[in-house]
């Protein structure tokens, strides 16, 4: 199963955000905010949302159990301007799961991983019915007492040094430090929540008798090299697509999965062409052909196989078996001309040619997606710097006021963009150095990144026919496997992890059959001719036996 959604950030107020507007939004409810003294409302039809719940720990007031009061009340205890007030999750669902077994995956998860360590979590069930269920999840950041009281985030303590002696400060003080009261915020959880959350989905589609398996890592991380990752749409592309209106990152997307599909289809092909050479030396091996299965002449199982057809089309009418015969006869001279071009007439000559076209295969997989992930890249870049050109002025205008009071009402209106900008700033720098430019980036430098980029694009459209050549070359050996599958069954089934797939056991004992049949019917059809031949010997006179 591709890999799903599962993403963490924290509401602070420092970059202009609110706990109580993102429940509203989440809910598909207007919320009143005490703190802010006004009422936030959702940016989206509640239609969406099917269940909105708050799981308590038990020490935390009843009260709490309603999402306004309880983000209120998390609003009062935090009094900084720059304050973090909530986590907030977002994780896909599985489609294949009913609404009452994702919310009770939801369900025990939230208990297990967040409320039974003393977070509250107001959890939001949404699904349009479009096939993207998933589910909105925010906690607290507080710990509370047995009386439901808020604690401190953090405490000072005295340092202390190996031997658990305190360390005296260059003033001759008491060094102290300051320490989290929980560990909720440390950076290993997020990979925590996050393989925990896909143990626990892969528990649910086990119990709902599922097959499919979920895997919260990364394509990279996963180690699924062969696959290009799509474009982020955005706001806007996003809704032109619903719309049907296409977009240039809409059409990158269907280009990219069209390529996606192809090298997937051409790497199964290479890889099952690769285990059927390996297990046809087996089987010829096993049965003693000939003393070296490299040398077994492949055009001796296209004769067999054709042989096979006219035997099992014995019992067709007159017309049929015709036909059958020349569409037999197109494909074998097809197949035996395939293979005399590539000069592939034995078994060791086939192996050659495949290894040959894997190196191929992957070398051009390779280089098409260097190019790829760099034309990414740089559209990434160029999208950063037009982002830091637009909201430049807002940043400006901010730096431009002195007013405690005015610059910090500027950042609670402004504070998405400033936001926005920062993380432009952060991608363009980590972009320039990745692409292995001169920081700042001058004008010289942009100009050649276009320009590089033209042909980047121009060289990857030059890569595409060559994979569709391997393709059509690779589609014609599966043919040929499939034929000498008919007459040799055991000899190549796709073997994966050293077991034979499910499709290809059930191929084989179908294969065996029919051939058992064939062989049966052909025995009985000689026997038959010989029987029919002695009864014309024994009633000839003997005037006809001297002729």
């Amino acid at each position: 199963m591709p890999c799903p959604t599962g993403s963490f950030k924290i509401i602070s107020r420092g970059k202009g955000q609110s706990c109580m507007a993102s429940c509203a939004y989440y809910s598909g409810e207007k919320k009143y905010s005490e703190y802010e003294c006004c009422w936030k409302y959702p940016h989206s039809s509640p239609a969406r949302v099917k269940r909105v719940e708050v799981m308590l720990p038990s020490n935390a007031p009843r009260a709490y159990a309603d999402p306004q009061t309880l983000w209120n009340a998390v609003d009062a205890a935090e009094t900084s301007v720059n304050a973090q007030t909530a986590r907030s999750m977002l994780f896909a669902l599985p489609r294949e799961l009913t609404d009452e077994q994702n919310l009770a995956l939801v369900r025990d998860f939230c208990q297990k991983e967040f409320v039974d360590k003393g977070m509250v979590c107001n959890f939001f069930y949404h699904d349009k019915g479009d096939g993207n269920p998933h589910v909105h999840i925010m906690l607290t950041l507080r710990a509370m007492d047995k009386n439901g009281k808020r604690l401190p985030k953090s405490k000072n303590v005295y340092a202390l040094d190996e031997n658990g002696n305190r360390i005296r400060a260059p003033n001759g003080s008491w060094k102290r430090i300051k320490v989290d009261t929980v560990d909720w915020n440390e950076r290993k959880y997020g990979e925590i929540w996050r393989q925990d959350w896909a143990a626990a989905q892969n528990a649910a589609l086990k119990a709902a008798g599922r097959m499919e398996r979920v895997d919260m890592r990364s394509l990279e991380r996963q180690g699924v090299e062969d696959r290009l990752p799509q474009k982020h749409l955005g706001p806007t592309a996003s809704a032109l697509e619903r719309k049907g209106v296409s977009s240039e990152r809409g059409d990158e997307n269907r280009k990219i999965i069209s390529v996606n599909k192809m090298l997937a289809s051409l790497q199964k092909t290479v890889r099952g062409i690769g285990a059927w050479l390996d297990e046809l030396r087996k089987a010829v091996s096993r049965q003693q052909i000939i003393e070296s299965p490299d040398d077994y002449p492949l055009s001796d199982v296209i004769v067999a196989y054709l042989d096979m057809r006219r035997d099992g089309r014995e019992t067709w009418n007159r017309y049929a078996q015709e036909k059958g015969a020349v569409q037999d006869l197109k494909d074998g001279f097809k197949a035996v001309s395939f293979l005399s071009n590539h000069e592939l007439y034995t078994v060791g000559q086939l192996g050659r040619y495949i290894a040959e076209t894997q190196r191929t295969f992957s070398k051009i997989k390779a280089e098409f997606t260097a190019k790829e992930r760099r034309i990414r890249d740089i559209d990434a870049l160029f999208g950063a710097i037009q982002t830091i050109r637009e909201l430049k002025p807002v940043q400006q205008e901010y730096e431009g006021i002195h007013w405690n009071g005015k610059r910090e009402k500027f950042k609670a209106e402004h504070g998405d963009e400033l936001n926005r900008l920062q993380k432009a700033i952060w991608l363009r720098e980590k972009l320039v150095k990745s692409l292995g430019l001169a920081s700042p980036l001058d004008k010289e430098q942009r100009a050649a990144l276009k320009t590089e980029r033209m042909q980047l694009e121009a060289e990857r459209e030059v890569l595409l026919p060559k994979l569709e050549e391997i393709k059509a070359e690779l589609a014609e050996l599966n043919r040929i496997r499939y034929w000498t599958r008919k007459v040799i069954p055991d000899a190549l089934p796709r073997v994966s992890d050293g077991r034979v797939s499910v499709e290809d056991a059930m191929e084989t004992a179908i294969n065996r059959k029919e051939l058992e049949e064939i062989m049966e019917k052909t025995e009985q059809r000689v026997t038959r001719q010989q029987s029919e031949h002695g009864k014309n010997q024994k009633n000839q006179s003997p005037k006809d036996k001297l002729i």
